[in-house]
């Protein structure tokens, strides 16, 4: 205030005393920072001691620095004062090394223990590196002047070292996201001084110690996302009072009864997490007994996600501080109306975020207007109806709304959106939802994230997503649009936009090159697009793409060419990219090594030739490959030994050759899916083959593999257990680095009950053996019926021989058995009577012998199954066996005498035919006598075969003139 006088009163003390101010802010600046100026240690002479810059420079020689951020670090005399490099920060007093912070910069290698040179160290962060596994050196328990560290995100692994326990001056220990082992060690108790404690997402195991209690100065613990030891109690917890933010979700509280006595009773806690701990009803059922007039009196978010309650307490809308309320992954039943009237207390005015995602909330959308501070609201994933209310359109702050996934029916106007300025995000799929917006319409927001799945848009594309130029996410697939391609828009696609989704659609015509300009923070340059333009009508070549593209699905569309063109993504991030059901052709260009990330590649069901490229030998990563339905030719492609994760592979209806390589099951151990069929295939199968113990799919049909059935089948023992509870074969999810992109689903045509299906989410639960139409021989092996789980057997048309495994009947639970037109002989085990899950069988056309098993299974297939076996007998068919024919029967006549008409019904028929060939005999010698004998009816009767010639010649020649005219005009 004096300086502010002294300045104020007079012109010629303005500038000393501005001088005077500047400084007293700089003092007061540096004893904040701990005495830290950063860049100015030149201006002060200052530099920071040799023996510290030494002991830097063997700190970064075992680091690794891919992107050159310790290039600034080196021993050249422009170099030499370390407190100008990039991460360091030294005392402007003394010089010495106080902060060094490589937070994000990508770094790999070891951690150096000469960081222990630096002995005035308060300030350490290395997260966001990648150290591969290292373990948490333990020396660091000795920079015993740190103040602040953080190792979260870096790739670290073993045990939480106890020596951190000595570092007495800690404030802030950040170890979250990190691959540790082990429990929380009870050393961390002595930190007196700690205020910030997060050891979230860290793997940890074992109980909580209660030493942690003596942590009285903590202000925020995140022990979230562990798989921590069941709590007991909380009473640790009520002397840590101080703390403001509290994250234990992940933990077990079913039989910590005390857990709502003691969380309400912190006095200035504002943030708690306890989702997914385990919360039932009866953990809550207390709610309505304690005193809560004085709890919760800070409380400013509450996040009970992913628990069993079922009923909102009442008790929430007392909370008045409340701006943050999450209970999505729930239980909660009944109207949703009901348990927003909950909810209207103090807190009403005051609530920002809601979140009641994926519960069982059913009926109409409240009136939002009571909530007027909403900023986000989640209500997807329940059971509402109802019609779209209005009054979100009055929520003036709302950020973002996501009703996805209900069943609201409603045709959408300006009127809902216009007030709606600040909207960042809009969710509203997978509803019976109409947008009809007047053409010329432009919302007053700029959206970040846009998602109409499923909802009525269409026919025209709309014209107000045009003006959304800050959007990230779109997707507005199967919304009825069948518009031609908004060409103008594609070549010019908002700079922000990395996913795309206009798939299911009936955009048409030819798609422009297609790029963004994406521009992000410096530390993320690295961006990704994503791109779903499947199951639309577009066709022409394909275009060119930004070369950052991570996943590309252009399925089920009309492009034609060559993929040459994708040759220009190029920048490595390519984890997916679907091809298939296109008319593209021609030979594979030999790029794939520039796409060393992909996962996916479909290609099949166009027409693509010649060999596959050399370039697949790059795709290490890749786990799904479809080249099936093109004409491929040449041998099995050696390039593949070197997809070591593949676990689909169909190259099915193709023109491969030659042999099936030994190489598979040791080169591509994960196989799960092996689809060669329809091919030229030679050769015997390999026996290495049995050493693919994850396969649950074996299709080698239609080829002309000769040689017998390898014996060792039983080591598939995929087929032998039941399937886990993934069915998809495609484990989850599809992510790239950026974000979720979806369900990615392996499909493949598999030939059951003597016909083609394509199977896609279900194809993870087959177990099939497909090796029909081959030259095979030999037996089939009785190992086979070890397959406990296997459902589809088809050893149809080859050459095999001998008897049927009399242990087939293990086979519980197959559906599908053809082992037609083969030289199988004997008879038929009657424990194939006990397939109770058989809905097809073909045992047609071998040398089966003796009586069908009976039983209802077998007896209910038609006769068809079974013929072709000469000494069959036995229902269905018609042949009886020997010794058991049965004397016919028939109705009693009136007098009783049954075998009396069977004897009348027989003479009848001899007399019958005796009397027809008589009179025929009689009728034909009679004309020819006639004619012998009287010449004029001989003639007449030449006559008439002359003119019927003539006639027919004539009638011919005519026709074929006029035929051969006909066809000459239409050439």
């Amino acid at each position: 205030m004096l300086v502010m006088t002294m300045i104020m009163g007079g012109r010629s003390f303005k500038l000393p005393y501005a001088f005077l101010t500047l400084f007293v802010l700089v003092h007061l600046i540096r004893l904040a920072l701990g005495g830290v100026i950063p860049g100015v240690g030149d201006a002060n002479n200052i530099s920071c001691p040799e023996g510290e810059r030494q002991a830097l420079l063997e700190f970064k020689r075992g680091i690794s620095d891919p992107y050159g951020d310790l290039s600034s670090w080196g021993s050249e005399d422009e170099k030499k004062n370390c407190c100008n490099w990039q991460g360091i920060r030294c005392s402007n007093q003394t010089g010495h090394v106080v902060q060094l912070q490589l937070g994000f910069d990508y770094l790999g290698g070891m951690i150096s223990p000469s960081l222990l040179e630096l002995p005035y160290l308060t300030y350490l962060d290395l997260s966001n590196n990648n150290f591969n596994h290292s373990h948490i050196p333990e020396f660091i328990g000795s920079l015993s002047n740190l103040e602040y560290l953080d190792l979260s995100s870096s790739n670290l692994s073993g045990p939480i070292p106890r020596q951190f326990g000595n570092l007495s001056r800690l404030q802030y220990l950040d170890l979250s996201s990190s691959n540790l082992i082990g429990p929380i060690p009870h050393q961390l108790g002595n930190l007196s001084r700690l205020q910030y404690l997060d050891l979230s997402s860290s793997n940890l195991i074992g109980p909580i110690p209660h030493q942690l209690g003596n942590l009285s100065r903590l202000q925020r613990l995140h022990l979230g996302g562990n798989e921590l030891t069941k709590f007991e109690n909380l009473e640790w917890l009520s002397h840590m009072s101080s703390i403001e933010d509290l994250d234990l979700s992940s933990t077990d509280f079913s039989v910590a009864n005390d857990w709502l006595e003691v969380v309400s009773s912190l006095p200035n806690l504002k943030t708690l997490d306890i989702s997914a701990c385990n919360l039932h009803l009866t953990s809550l059922s207390s709610f309505s007994q304690f005193n809560h007039s004085k709890s919760f009196t800070s409380l400013e978010s509450l996040q009970l996600d992913y628990n069993e309650i079922n009923d909102i307490p009442k008790f929430f809308g007392d909370i008045c501080t409340l701006h943050e309320l999450g209970l999505s992954n729930n239980n909660l039943n009944g109207q949703l109306i009901e348990h927003i009237n909950d909810l209207f207390g103090c807190a009403k005015d005051s609530l920002e975020v809601l979140g009641l995602a994926r519960n069982q909330l059913w009926g109409s959308l409240p009136d939002f207007a009571m909530f007027p501070s909403l900023k986000e609201i989640d209500l997807s994933s329940n059971k509402l109806n109802g019609t779209m209310s209005k009054t979100i359109g009055n929520l003036h702050n709302l950020e973002h709304l996501d009703v996805s996934l209900n069943y609201l029916q409603d045709v959408i106007s300006e009127a809902h959106f216009s007030n709606l300025s600040k909207l960042l995000s809009l969710d509203l799929s997978g509803n019976s939802l109409t947008l009809e917006f007047d053409f010329n319409w432009v919302p007053p927001f700029q959206l970040q994230q846009l998602y109409l799945r499923s909802c009525k848009l269409g026919p025209r594309f709309p014209n107000w997503i045009r003006t959304q130029r800050n959007v990230t996410i779109l997707d507005i697939s199967n919304a009825q649009i069948s518009d031609t391609v908004p060409a103008e828009w594609f070549a010019n696609l908002p700079p922000q936009l990395y996913s795309l989704n206009i798939s299911s659609n009936q955009i048409h015509g030819q798609l422009p090159n297609v790029s963004t300009m994406n521009w992000f923070e410096p530390e993320f340059v690295l961006s990704e697009l994503e791109f779903d333009l499947s199951a639309n009508r577009l066709e022409g070549p394909l275009p060119l793409f930004s070369t950052n593209v991570s996943s590309l699905n252009l399925s089920k569309n009309r492009f034609s060419g060559p993929l040459s063109p994708l040759c220009k993504i190029n920048d490595g991030w390519l984890g997916f990219l679907d091809l298939s059901d296109n008319l593209l052709s021609g030979q594979l260009p030999n790029c794939f090594m520039d796409w060393p990330n992909l996962l996916i590649l479909n290609l099949a069901n166009n027409n693509f030739s010649g060999e596959v490229p050399s370039s697949f030998g790059f795709l290490s990563n890749l786990q799904t490959l479809s080249l099936h339905n093109n004409t491929f030719s040449g041998d099995f492609p050696n390039s593949l030994k070197n997809c070591s994760n593949l676990r689909f592979m169909d190259l099915g209806n193709n023109r491969f050759s030659e042999k099936i390589p030994a190489w598979i099951a040791d080169d591509l151990p994960q196989l799960i899916v092996l689809i060669l069929r329809s091919n030229k295939f030679s050769g015997s199968i390999p026996w290495d083959t049995c050493k693919l113990k994850y396969l649950r799919i074996l299709d080698l049909s239609l080829n002309d593999i000769s040689g017998t059935i390898p014996q060792c089948l039983n080591n598939f023992t995929a087929m032998a257990h039941k399937a886990n509870s993934s069915t998809n074969l495609f484990k989850g999810p599809f992510f790239s680095r950026n974000e979720y992109i979806g369900d990615y689903v392996d499909s493949a045509m598999v030939a059951l009950k003597g016909r083609e299906y394509k199977f896609g989410r279900n194809l993870g639960l087959l177990k099939i053996i497909n090796l029909s139409s081959n030259n095979l021989t030999g037996k089939l092996p009785t190992e086979i019926t070890s397959l406990l789980e296997l459902v589809v057997l088809n050893v149809s048309k080859n050459n095999l021989i001998g008897e049927i495994p009399q242990t087939i009947g293990q086979l519980k639970q197959l559906e599908s058995f053809d082992m037609s037109w083969n030289q199988f002989s004997g008879v038929i085990p009657s424990s194939m009577s006990e397939l109770q899950f058989l809905s097809y069988l073909d045992l047609s056309f071998n040398n089966l012998s003796g009586k069908i098993p009976s039983g209802t299974q077998l007896q209910g297939f038609d006769a068809t199954c079974f013929i072709g076996n000469r000494a069959l007998c036995g229902p269905p068919l018609k042949q009886e066996c020997p010794g058991e024919e049965t004397p016919n029967q028939s109705l009693p006549t009136n007098n009783g005498s049954t075998e009396d008409d069977e004897d009348n019904r027989d003479e009848f028929k001899k007399r019958f035919y005796v009397g027809a060939g008589i009179g025929f005999a009689v009728a034909f010698w009679g004309m020819c006598s006639s004619l012998i004998l009287k010449r004029s009816w001989r003639h007449a009767y030449f006559l008439l075969l002359d003119n019927m010639k003539d006639w027919l010649y004539v009638t011919m020649a005519v026709n074929k003139a006029r035929f051969w005219r006909m066809f000459q005009r239409q050439g």
